[in-house]
Order: structure tokens, then C-alpha cells, then sequence
């Protein structure tokens, strides 16, 4: 009977060194749960634009030629003017609307004196935790050379969780467009780069505080979109254009995942044009681009 006791208060303890190790082993090896939103958005009210471009090295090699993109046909756009307005009656922080066909991204494009409040307040201006789509408080949708938009990577598909799609090439030669309306013109953009970045305090490329730039900065600005790009889409002429002032630039922004690291994915988008009075665009008349419109204010850049 000794002999029995012996055995099973052994056997006891064994069992239970292997289920603390068991429970080591399980907690130790638990993923970590990402969340559905991710807050990292910037207010730099007390940290503007600087005037003068940080040094960027030239390229030392000839640029590849951007493979050929597939013919996404005509495009019809969609955003009415109209509605965007009747938004902005509802609730005057309505300042446009965004929408990227084939997505669920159709909504008022946000803007008050700060970037916190839309990120957990719906269009209305009522708490919610997914927020709203919203402009850098600094932008001007009609005017900046880089409209900035920031939406939160929400777990059930909507605010910008789509524009992570863009990491796929094949999806985003499928989806090629973005509509963006003010209060009083419809624009059309084009993507040109996906760029998963570090997006904080640090970062190597401060793109949120590229909004209104003089020509050097706007090199800046091109250079390290192309330099730090993920997927890059540009056509042709995309970077030329762009730095001959002739084109502006649309931003989307959101958290790469529900960790909270600092990584954006963002996505570049160039202009085609002031479509508010034009139905469809036609990638085969690209060549009839749109002009700006003539009472756009340009800067005034150096020579």
C-alpha cells in the first residue's frame, strides 16, 4: 500500500508540472488580438509645414518604365453634387465627399479646427467609435496641392479599411479612380503609389505635413512617394507632371493593421481634373486632361 501511495503521489506531481507547463506554453504562445480601429492620427497645429525641404539625394539611376496598366474602360462618375451639399446643411463640418467605386468608401469627407474629433465622432457629430472620413484641418479641398484625408482600418469593412486593397497591384489596376467633391466641384483622381510607412513623430517622410508646397517641396514631397512606394502605379508622365504644378495630389490614410506601431497605409492618388460638369472620363482621351480651374490660386514657386 506504501509502495501504491508512493507511485500515485508521484505520478500527481508530474501531472501537474506538465499542466503549469502546458498553461506556460498557451499563454506564451497566444497571438495578440488586434483591434478594429487604430488612433494615431496627427494634430500639428503647433508644428506646421517648415519652409524649406529637407536635403533628398537625386536618383542615380534611369527610372523602370511602369509596366502597362489594363484598360479599365470608361468611368462613370457617380457623386452628386447635391447630395454632398444637402449633407452640409445637416451638419456644416461637411466640407466633400469621397467615394472609391467597387468599395463600400462613399462617405462625407469631415473637417473641423482639429484632427481628434472625427476620430470618434460619426458625420452627424455623434460618439462613435469607428469615427468618420476627415480632412487634415489644414487642407482645402479646392485648393491644396495635397488634400489629406484619414479614416479608420475598422475589423467589419468599412471607413478605409478597403484602401488596403491597394497592396494587391491586380486589384488596384482594377480600381483605379477616386472621387473627391467639395461643396462645389466633383475632381476625378488617379492612384499612383500604395506606401505602407512609418507614420509618427520620426518618420523619415513627414507626408502629412506636405499640403501646401512650393515647387521644392513638392520634389521633396514626389521623390520620397516614389522612393518609399509599396505598389507604384504611376503613368508615364506622373512624376513629371506633378512637379511641373500641373496636377494635385490626394492622400488616404489609415493604420496598416489593429497593432499599434506606427505603420499607415497610405495611398497617393494624382488629379485628372474638374469634372464637376463632365459625366465620364475616358483613360483613351487622357491626353484632353482637364485644366485647372482658372481662378485656382496657385503658389507661387521659385525659379
Amino acid at each position: 500500500m506504501l509502495v501504491l501511495a508512493v507511485v500515485f503521489l508521484l505520478l500527481g506531481t508530474v501531472s501537474a508540472v506538465l499542466t503549469v507547463i502546458g498553461m506556460t506554453f498557451h499563454m506564451g504562445s497566444k497571438p495578440a488580438l488586434a483591434t478594429d480601429v487604430c488612433v494615431a492620427y496627427f494634430d500639428r497645429s503647433e508644428h506646421p509645414a517648415p519652409t524649406e525641404p529637407p536635403t533628398t539625394e537625386p536618383p542615380t539611376e534611369a527610372e523602370p518604365a511602369p509596366p502597362t496598366p489594363p484598360d479599365p474602360g470608361p468611368y462613370h462618375l457617380q457623386t452628386d453634387l447635391a447630395s454632398v451639399v444637402s449633407h452640409h446643411n445637416a451638419n456644416h463640418d461637411v466640407i466633400g465627399w469621397v467615394r472609391v467605386s467597387g468599395t463600400v468608401i462613399n462617405y462625407p469627407v469631415m473637417q473641423t479646427d482639429n484632427n481628434a474629433f472625427y476620430t470618434d465622432h460619426n458625420w452627424q457629430g455623434g460618439y462613435y467609435s469607428g469615427g468618420a472620413i476627415f480632412a487634415d484641418w489644414r487642407c482645402r479641398l479646392d485648393r491644396s496641392d495635397n488634400s489629406l484625408l484619414y479614416g479608420h482600418n475598422l475589423a467589419n469593412g468599412s471607413m478605409f479599411h478597403a484602401i488596403k486593397n491597394y497592396k494587391s497591384a491586380d486589384w488596384g489596376y482594377m480600381h483605379p479612380y477616386i472621387e473627391l467633391c467639395s461643396l462645389t466641384h466633383r475632381y476625378l483622381y488617379r492612384v499612383i503609389s500604395t506606401n505602407v510607412i512609418y507614420g509618427e513623430k520620426g518618420a523619415a517622410f513627414e507626408y502629412w505635413n506636405c499640403i501646401d508646397m512650393n515647387r521644392d517641396w513638392f520634389n521633396y514631397f514626389m521623390t520620397n512617394i516614389r522612393s518609399s512606394s509599396s505598389v507604384w502605379y504611376g503613368y508615364g508622365d506622373t512624376i513629371s507632371a506633378i512637379r511641373n504644378g500641373d496636377r494635385s495630389i490626394l492622400t488616404l490614410q489609415t493604420c496598416n493593421s489593429g497593432r499599434d506601431d506606427g505603420i499607415r497605409c497610405v495611398v497617393f492618388a494624382e488629379c485628372l481634373g474638374d469634372f464637376t460638369s463632365i459625366p465620364v472620363y475616358d483613360p483613351k482621351d487622357d491626353l484632353k486632361r482637364q485644366d485647372p480651374p482658372t481662378w485656382y490660386d496657385k503658389p507661387s514657386y521659385p525659379n
